[in-house]
């Protein structure tokens, strides 16, 4: 049998204001009961499956376009070569930033790519295992592209920076990300003990 590996590829945001970041509930864990305050973002996608031949890797979820997939070990240095080059696949972080701001926390109205500033900083590949539904306990290489983000309009900021604990959003500091400290938060119509996992925003591998 082919010793595949499981690979996960995407975006991660580092929204700071006056030496707070912005951190987020992972939607995943969270509808699992499982409550980890995270960096907004989410898998990136793919814009060319003839690319996926090549490394001979298998998405895990074929209907949709996210860059979780499966390949042999083998194949995994063609790959990270293929990602660096960052040809035939998504680039940005505002898709992911219009989905957790706009339709899944409801924490803004309306967000437009004028409203939002963003660099790629830098790239932290690492080993883990996935606590993501339907793959839990899975042993996966991730690549994390990290993007340095700012809003360009004030009321964006201004009720991101008065988001509701409901919301599922919480602003932090650097020495709790570091940490990996633990915050209490109601949520979900509980009092609930949140670890907080962001160390990958702050500095470069």
């Amino acid at each position: 049998m082919t010793d595949r590996i499981r690979v996960s590829c995407a975006s991660l945001c580092r929204i700071e204001h006056e030496g707070w970041f912005l951190l987020l509930l992972n939607a995943n864990r969270r509808q699992r009961g499982i409550y980890v305050l995270s960096p907004i973002g989410g898998a990136l996608t793919i814009t060319r499956y003839d690319r996926l031949a090549s490394f001979a890797a298998v998405l895990e979820t074929p209907q949709n376009d996210d860059l979780r997939l499966t390949l042999p070990r083998d194949k995994l240095p063609a790959f990270r070569e293929w990602f660096y080059s960052g040809q035939d696949r998504e680039r940005s972080p505002f898709r992911e930033l219009y989905e957790e701001l706009v339709d899944e926390t409801h924490l803004l109205d309306a967000l437009a790519p004028e409203d939002v500033v963003w660099q790629h900083l830098w790239t932290v590949e690492e080993d883990a295992v996935t606590a993501r539904g339907g793959q839990s306990g899975v042993f996966t290489h991730y690549f994390l592209e990290i993007f340095g983000v700012t809003f360009a309009n004030d009321a964006v900021l201004g009720a991101l920076l008065a988001a509701p604990p409901e919301s599922g959003a919480r602003w932090v500091t650097r020495d709790q990300i570091e940490e990996a400290a633990r915050v209490t938060i109601v949520v979900d119509g509980a009092e609930r003990n949140v670890r907080i996992n962001g160390r990958a925003i702050l500095y470069p591998p």
